[in-house]
């Protein structure tokens, strides 16, 4: 979940806290996590009860919430003691396999015999990496991770701490020990590290969201908002499980819902369901009704008073209080904050992808590309041999694309449709379902039988390899638009082509063609400007699993 906490209260920090902890911990203490989840809702429960039964007493109610946070500051100590008595066995055992690759199997070259050491000699070497690790682990933040944090979050910092704790430990070897270990272990060390941690991390993710899954230690949610933002906030806990939340409903003023005509982003409830709760008025009431363990708000920076009085209302009730930043209508994700003096300053951030950065970029699309088509050579010749036995016309659909810097190019696919197809979309413009000046229907009439099937598996985009051969498109970027496209932009639109199209980007592994327009548009923005590998990566990685469940293609 994008959404920037703000601190409500030592009750709601403490709450928040607490879950993170909870998550934190789950892996090894599972059952202790889902235990406390449990006592949260309760101590929710009594606080409100509390409250209540005292005629609405300001006093008992504030009494009931100390303690409910006094007793989350304890077990959320509790469970990061736990979590890095777990990480300290995971350090040891690293380093036993590390021993044993070295001195046993001899990996690397052979060790002679009055060079060998047996395990017990590197107990203290044991230790010292351990406590070195473990302190690194600590300030750089791995146990505050919040629970939405990924893989390669966690692994980030899990590899850079683990070679600091070997750095340190060579450089004592280097100064105290007058017999130097074997340094091929140092650098098994630091391997095996990675390996047992990226495992004992996977493994964890996928017992966490398999929990989540089942309903087991998943945080109650209230959306407060019912703009894009909201919307989209709303969509991701309703269709996706595995973040570990459930909708309890939403507040707004405004009284559409999914069916009518004013909600922009298509839903498909299967985690709670939009249940509006009330207006902005009764946050108040919702709240200690529903005893949520968090309230998320989505609404635009002008509403600066109610936003002021939700966080009021969750300063009372002790609960976590977060803000989805208005992206949405702001484009904040442009903005970089510096500072003179101790006076905030706040700039524009340019495009990440040039110089050096781009030249990157280039070298692993090409490299990519070449290793793509090698293995894609086949099934592009007997997709291409279907095509031309099932209907009249070429095998590739060549259409005008607008790139980088605003130059045309023609885009290579697998024709989809019949030949006429581009001659029959002024008369089925009624029909389009996308907004904005992109064309698209779900069930296209123009779409070949084997076009449906090529169009679902994504594998109509093949020929674009070539494309990204030419330099024209990139495995990662904006959608490539059409002239016609291009032609109904804003001016704010046109940043999006300042950098390489891509055969998959942000938008397509965040909705593909079931996001509206301007936020497909603000997502390419955000990925021009944040642009990294490890980015690229995950995004590729995310494409997968998109492509194969056909999510949002047509």
């Amino acid at each position: 979940m994008q959404a920037h906490s703000y601190e409500t209260a030592t009750a709601a920090e403490a709450a928040n806290a607490n879950a993170d902890a909870v998550d934190a911990g789950a892996s090894a203490y599972g059952s202790a996590a889902i235990g406390v989840t449990e006592a949260d809702s309760m101590g929710r429960k009594t606080a409100v009860d509390t409250g209540a039964s005292s005629g609405g007493s300001i006093i008992a109610l504030r009494q009931a919430v100390e303690e409910r946070a006094r007793r989350a500051r304890r077990m959320r100590y509790a469970l990061i003691s736990g979590r890095m008595m777990a990480d300290g066995v995971l350090l040891v055992v690293s380093f036993v396999i590390a021993y044993w690759l070295r001195y046993e199997l001899q990996v690397g070259r052979d060790v002679i015999p009055e060079s060998f050491l047996p395990l017990s000699a590197f107990t203290t070497y044991i230790a010292a990496f351990a406590a070195i690790t473990l302190v690194t682990f600590h300030m750089r933040g791995l146990y505050a991770l919040p629970r939405g944090a990924s893989w390669f979050e966690h692994m980030r910092i899990i590899g850079s701490a683990a070679l600091i704790g070997v750095a340190a430990l060579t450089l004592g070897a280097l100064l105290l020990n007058p017999v130097l270990p074997s340094r091929m272990l140092f650098v098994l060390l630091w391997l095996c590290t990675l390996a047992v941690f990226a495992a004992e991390r996977f493994a964890y993710r996928a017992l966490r969201t398999a929990l989540w899954r089942r309903g087991i230690n998943i945080r109650q949610a209230i959306v407060v908002g019912s703009g894009t933002a909201g919307q989209r906030i709303m969509k991701d806990i309703v269709e996706r499980p595995e973040f570990g939340y459930t909708l309890v409903g939403y507040v707004s003023d405004a009284t559409n819902n999914p069916r009518s005509p004013e909600w922009r982003i298509p839903v498909k409830p299967r985690n709670g369901e939009l249940r509006r709760l009330g207006s902005l008025k009764d946050v108040n009431r919702v709240i200690e009704q529903q005893g949520p363990h968090e309230v998320i708000v989505a609404l635009p920076a002008t509403h600066h008073s109610q936003i002021l009085s939700v966080m009021d209302s969750c300063r009372q009730y002790g609960v976590e209080f977060k803000l989805v930043p208005d992206l949405f209508e702001m484009r904040f994700n442009e903005v970089s904050i510096d500072a003179l003096n101790g006076v905030p300053l706040i700039g524009v951030k340019d495009v990440a992808l040039r110089g050096f950065n781009f030249f990157i970029k280039r070298v692993l699309d090409v490299v990519l590309a070449l290793l793509a088509l090698l293995l894609a050579a086949i099934p592009m010749i007997v997709i291409s041999a279907i095509i031309k036995l099932t209907s009249p016309g070429p095998v590739l659909f060549r259409q005008p694309r607008v790139g980088k810097d605003r130059k045309v190019f023609v885009c290579y696919k697998f024709r989809t449709m019949y030949e006429d197809a581009e001659e029959r979309k002024r008369e089925l413009w009624h029909l389009n379902e996308a907004n904005g000046p992109m064309f698209k229907i779900k069930n296209d009439p123009r779409r070949t039988p084997v076009g449906r099937v090529l169009r679902k598996t994504s594998l109509d985009e093949l020929p674009q390899l070539f494309n990204i051969l030419k330099g024209e498109m990139s495995w990662v970027g904006p959608r490539p638009a059409t002239v016609d496209e291009t032609a109904q932009y804003d001016e704010w639109h046109m940043k999006r082509l300042e950098v390489l199209p891509g055969l998959t980007g942000l938008w397509q592994v965040s909705g593909r063609s079931d996001l509206p327009f301007d936020e497909m548009v603000k997502l390419d923005l955000y990925y021009a400007e944040n642009w990294s590998l490890l980015f690229d990566l995950a995004i590729i990685v995310r494409t997968i699993p998109v492509v194969l469940k056909s999510e949002g293609a047509y």
